[in-house]
């Protein structure tokens, strides 16, 4: 049973370590680097629930805004610290955002965060399939 799970645990980090397409959208675990004339990637393509990372090599002093409405604060988290900057994403969909660059001079940046389901087929982790007890799922 040990030999069964360790395989599938490598064959599974096998696939998402495979190179993603060079699209218009990359799945990436989930970094942006912003640089002081482009995004890349500019749209990235992630799951719902997982951690954004908006890496900042700019130079420049960086304000990041989402440019979808979000009333109720459900679809996405973002926190702006010094030296750090993430976004978890809970709804699935097109989520567009504006970096804009505290110095007037520069040009702001656009980009997107895809959210989409698995792209390799597996049930959604925040759905359990058996029984739940305490919070925790027991497959059947």
């Amino acid at each position: 049973m040990r030999l069964v799970m360790f395989l599938t645990w490598a064959v599974a980090t096998a696939i998402m370590a495979l190179p993603g397409n060079s699209g218009a959208g990359e799945f990436i675990v989930g970094e942006i680097l912003i640089e002081a004339n482009a995004l890349h990637p500019e749209v990235l393509m992630t799951e719902p629930e997982h951690r954004v990372l908006f890496t900042n090599r700019s130079g420049r002093v960086v304000h990041i805004q989402f440019t979808m409405k979000n009333p109720n604060g459900e679809k996405h988290h973002l926190v702006q610290v010094p030296e750090q900057i993430w976004a978890i994403f809970h709804a699935m969909g097109h989520h567009p955002f504006v970096v804009h660059f505290m110095d007037p001079a520069a040009p702001d940046l656009y980009g997107a965060v895809e959210v989409v389901g698995d792209p390799y087929g597996r049930p959604d982790p925040l759905v359990c399939s058996g029984i739940t007890v305490m919070g925790a799922c027991f497959e059947r």
